[in-house]
């Protein structure tokens, strides 16, 4: 006999008898019903019933233990409050709970989600040993009997647990896609906050989850194309971003409700759900891509928080979020540091005010900017200035290249210029000398003023009779010095032969100079071997 759930298959719902009546009494109902369904069913449903051993499975998909008076009225319930008013527990609460679901689907969110409460409960009851006993005592009073085969009564609690299963899945399916995945979610939620979860919600769950997969597979092609779009825009259109990410969030929370379930299940049985994995780590590599590849850290640190709060229940993807956490909190302060160590505004102008800055965004002056990273060259110095042999002031410039376009800044404040210059080496040493270093490493020669540098040496204007010709020296051979405002290079005693860089008018001088004099500090030869 099927284990089905619908009741008119069930012999003891067929001849309305109960697990308690005797045999005679089957073969009278079989009789009577045969008045009113067909014959041959009713004669089926006696045989089955009179022989002990082929009724086991009616009995479990029955209310073996429940006086027949409650199990009439289980059976002619019509909503799950009737059922609970009735003192049913375990396996027949379980059965009796289905047989509503099949005549009356659950209506709502609310009510799907109690009629699965409360058959996981029953079914977390239910115990064979139980169901046996009680069989075994409706049987002594039918004059049946006892069961005495194991494997038998083991089959049909088995066979049973798949009837209640598939009962639960089909109120599922039933439901409206939004209300099945908010029931499953509050589920999962009750469950995990009860520190209990039932082996019958996981198995559950694992049936919810294959008839997910094609919403979640399209929901992965969504945020793989997100994420491209992402990587195109960051570079050149990092204000597009927003709503990319607005997105993807958007996306996650979608995901987050429908596979929470699921999360928690893998990770109680330990498991993994490596559709939420890969979705997880997919998104946080775009995170990481953000703050490595453009230092983009406020997106960077948004998506990592998205990623996260959606899967908080992987312990792999937790934990890796909690790591980036702390990587960006490091490099948050580290950026905030470096960000009040470069940055500096002043108004320059005796009458007419200009603003001169520097920051993160780049260097600033009448109102054009120059971002930090576009700039090529930068140069700077002051000359003093006298009239009659009485000093009049000094009169500074800064000048910075970006590849296209000379700014030059001049103005006579010395506090002003002191305090800009230092902002301005602290942003830009690093990049320009990282540019230095690479120009002279891949063999090509940097032309500074009257002078050529090379990675292994330095070309230098010889004095001769009526003129100057070049003159190449290792940079073992040459000294250097400082002389009214320029960074002289010196060739071997007696050569006559030098060079004056003058830092006011000469690019990158002062960051050339950093170079030359670390390289002979450490007693290095080849100036791509500095800092390396």
């Amino acid at each position: 006999m099927s284990s089905d759930t619908s009741l008119a298959v069930n012999p003891f719902a067929l001849l309305a008898v109960s697990t308690r009546d005797n045999a005679h009494r089957i073969m009278e109902a079989a009789d009577n019903q045969s008045l009113y369904h067909d014959p041959d069913t009713c004669q089926q449903a006696r045989a089955t019933l009179i022989n002990p051993r082929r009724r086991v499975e009616a009995e479990f998909g029955w209310f073996p233990g429940v006086a027949p008076g409650t199990a009439m009225k289980a059976v002619e319930a019509t909503s799950i409050g009737e059922v609970e008013n009735l003192p049913l527990s375990g396996l027949a609460l379980a059965n009796a709970l289905i047989m509503v679901a099949s005549k009356v689907p659950p209506a709502s969110m609310s009510e799907l989600r109690r009629f699965v409460t409360k058959v996981v409960s029953a079914v977390e009851e239910a115990q064979l040993d139980q169901v046996v006993r009680e069989i075994n005592e409706d049987r002594e009073i039918a004059g049946l009997p006892a069961i005495s085969n194991e494997q038998i009564t083991a089959d049909a609690f088995q066979s049973r647990q798949h009837a209640w299963r598939r009962a639960v899945i089909t109120a599922l399916d039933q439901a409206p896609t939004a209300e099945m995945a908010e029931a499953m979610y509050e589920l999962a939620k009750d469950a995990a906050g009860a520190h209990f979860f039932p082996r019958f919600l996981h198995e559950i769950i694992d049936d919810y989850a294959l008839r997910a997969q094609p919403f979640l597979a399209k929901e992965v092609a969504t945020a793989e194309r997100l994420i491209e779009k992402a990587r195109t825009l960051a570079g050149d259109r990092p204000d597009a971003l927003p709503p990319i990410i607005n997105a993807l969030a958007a996306l996650l929370i979608t995901w987050e409700e429908l596979t929470y379930p699921m999360q928690m299940s893998a990770t109680l049985r330990g498991r993994e759900d490596r559709d939420s994995e890969n979705l997880a780590f997919m998104i946080r590599d775009l995170s990481i891509d953000l703050f490595n590849k453009h230092n983009l850290i406020n997106e960077s640190r948004q998506i990592s928080e998205m990623v996260g709060s959606s899967f908080s229940a992987l312990p792999q993807v937790a934990g890796a979020i909690a790591k980036d956490g702390i990587a960006l909190d490091d490099l948050e302060t580290q950026a905030s540091a470096r960000e009040a160590e470069i940055s500096y505004a002043a108004d320059v102008g005796k009458i007419f005010k200009t603003r001169l800055a520097i920051s993160p965004s780049g260097l600033e002056w009448n109102g054009k900017v120059t971002a930090l990273e576009d700039v090529r060259s930068v140069r700077w110095g002051g000359v003093n200035n006298s009239v009659n042999g009485i000093p009049t002031g000094t009169e500074y410039l800064i000048s910075w290249n970006d590849g296209s376009q000379t700014t030059k800044v001049e103005f006579s404040n010395r506090r002003i210029f002191e305090a800009f210059i230092g902002c301005l080496w602290k942003a830009l040493m690093e990049q320009i000398v990282s540019g230095i270093l690479s120009h002279l490493r891949s063999g090509r020669a940097l032309h500074a003023g009257n002078a050529i540098i090379k990675d292994t040496s330095v070309i230098l204007r010889r004095k001769k009779f009526l003129g100057d010709e070049p003159a190449e020296y290792a940079w073992g051979d040459v000294t250097v010095t400082t002389f009214s405002g320029s960074f002289i290079i010196n060739g071997p005693e007696g050569s006559k032969a030098s060079a004056a860089l003058s830092y006011r008018d000469v690019d990158n001088v002062h960051f050339i100079e950093m170079v030359v004099r670390y390289a002979f500090s450490k007693g290095i030869t080849r100036l791509s071997d500095s800092f390396g």
